[in-house]
């Protein structure tokens, strides 16, 4: 749905009308964060007790994947997007990632 909105916005919606481009760029990454939760919660699993993997990873993946990309796209129009600024965007989610990720240990005593 959000990429017809994309397509729709890009072929119909003329560049310089208000809120236009933020349209664009809001159904572009809505739609990748989408598309990556859709296709992790349907991969399988290596496990044969367990058909299919959890939602709630697959969906807070998919939200991040949406960040990501809808930061980048937000640097590009506005012409602040470098190697650096993009590698900050993509290393901070990816070290939240690995700290959401991370299972609880025992407490030792």
């Amino acid at each position: 749905m959000s990429g017809l909105i994309a397509i729709g916005a890009i072929l119909f919606i003329d560049p310089d009308v208000p809120l236009a481009v933020g349209l664009v760029i809001a159904a572009i990454a809505v739609c990748s964060g989408a598309a990556v939760a859709a296709l992790l919660v349907s991969l399988p699993l290596g496990e044969p007790r367990r058909s299919r993997r959890a939602v709630a990873p697959a969906l807070r993946r998919g939200i991040e994947v949406t960040a990501i990309v809808g930061l980048l796209l937000l640097l590009r129009v506005v012409d602040g997007l470098t190697v650096i600024t993009g590698g900050f965007i993509v290393l901070g989610f990816m070290v939240a990632e690995v700290i959401l990720s991370a299972r609880p240990r025992r407490a030792s005593r």
